[in-house]
């Protein structure tokens, strides 16, 4: 387990109903008072989680956003709507060698692609010790031949790897912190890099949630770099917009081979992405293709 890895301290009754209880990244014997003064009154600056019979949740405020959501009965599962939606990948890169993904959270995205992508090599890059040192509260494997968290930032982390000439054959960035997305990963040096890493044909996939004007700024700075298309896909149920980006949506031959694939994800994993799939018969429909039979 990683050496950022320790016990956290429980404490109960901020709230009322007896089954809420608060866990910090604190020594045993840490004032209660003190603890629950700082969330009300935001000085309280390191992530903390919130948990209930069902759910685990990793937040930086009280003001109702979370950083990650797990369900206790299912740590496996993919409980936010955004985060299905980024496997969206898969019927463009349906057994992809290398996942790059830029803020770790509670794993969410980690964990499922360690369990159902037995033969691909992830690496997850997380500014925040105090992230990584709740991964065994959320169930994260310990690194091993597959799997590779490296504490950094990520943006870096990239440019690094643009330096070095090495590749990923998809790119997930979710990084975000108690201000919201982190601003360095949607600068155009970032997504310049970003492209730079990918190979011929992966795959980039960003969440995002911020201001409208601001989606559309960075939305922008992404067509910029990657040309177009870039699809969007905004969630039914949270303020989440996923983009989507790479060569693979440029290529008109290789668009009809997606939606076939998106048939035998929904197979294989239960995954649906419809929004994603008239995106990109329209794109295809455009070029006056002649769209194949796909859900």
């Amino acid at each position: 387990m990683s050496s950022y890895t320790q016990k956290l301290l429980f404490l109960g009754g901020l709230k009322s109903d007896g089954n809420t209880v608060f866990k910090f990244l604190e020594p045993k014997g840490t004032p209660r008072d003190a603890l629950f003064k700082g969330l009300l009154n935001g000085t309280y600056r390191k992530p903390f989680l919130v948990e209930d019979r069902k759910y685990r949740v990793m937040c930086f405020t009280l003001d109702g956003r979370t950083q990650t959501e797990m369900r206790l009965d299912d740590p496996d599962a993919l409980t936010n709507e955004y985060t299905r939606k980024m496997m969206g990948f898969l019927v463009f890169e349906t057994c992809p060698k290398k996942v790059l993904m830029i803020g770790l959270g509670g794993g969410a995205l980690a964990k499922y692609c360690h369990r159902h992508l037995p033969t691909t090599q992830l690496t997850a890059v997380e500014i925040d010790p105090d992230v990584i040192a709740m991964r065994a509260d959320f169930y994260i494997p310990p690194d091993d031949e597959r799997l590779k968290v490296i504490n950094a930032d990520g943006a870096d982390h990239v440019a690094q790897m643009a330096a070095a000439g090495e590749r990923a054959d998809v790119v997930l960035v979710d990084a975000y912190d108690e201000f919201g997305i982190a601003e360095s990963v949607v600068e155009r040096e970032f997504v310049e890099n970003a492209k730079g890493i990918l190979d011929t044909n992966g795959v980039f996939v960003l969440n995002l949630v911020a201001e409208a004007h601001d989606c559309d700024r960075y939305v922008e700075t992404i067509r910029q770099v990657f040309g177009s298309p870039v699809m969007v896909v905004a969630m039914k149920q949270e303020e989440n917009r996923v983009v989507f980006a790479g060569n693979e949506l440029l290529d008109p031959y290789r668009i009809p081979l997606a939606l076939r694939n998106a048939e035998q994800v929904e197979t294989r994993f239960g995954l649906r992405f419809p929004t994603l799939l008239r995106l990109l018969k329209e794109s295809y429909g455009r070029l006056g293709g002649n769209i194949p039979c796909a859900r």
